[in-house]
């Protein structure tokens, strides 16, 4: 569970406490991430986005950012994946459908 801690640092692995104490000894305490939009490809596509350009800031290694472009595309695989389902049993559905009275097929 990525958390963010109060100084703007994120801890990885979910450590617990001590092993997440900063050198000074101080305890930090741990605060939620903001929720990312997924819903779509396109905020999947927007959230890529925002990924490349913090590579290119600096304000994230490029190492990281290429584990979370990966994922992300996983994340946008598995929605086109859902989606062609979805469209297919639709198309499916009304292929075999019956025919109604007074059309051909």
């Amino acid at each position: 569970m990525n958390r963010k801690m109060t100084d703007g640092t994120r801890t990885y692995g979910g450590k617990e406490a001590p092993e997440c104490e900063p050198p000074s000894g101080k305890v930090l305490a741990l605060t939620s991430l903001p929720k990312i939009d997924l819903r779509d490809a396109h905020a999947i596509r927007r959230e890529l986005g925002s990924v490349y350009r913090d590579m290119r800031a600096g304000r994230i290694q490029s190492q990281d950012g290429t584990r979370l472009a990966y994922v992300l595309d996983m994340i946008r695989k598995a929605y086109e994946t859902a989606v062609l389902a979805e469209r297919l049993e639709l198309l499916e559905r009304t292929i075999n459908l019956p025919p109604t009275k007074g059309t051909k097929r």
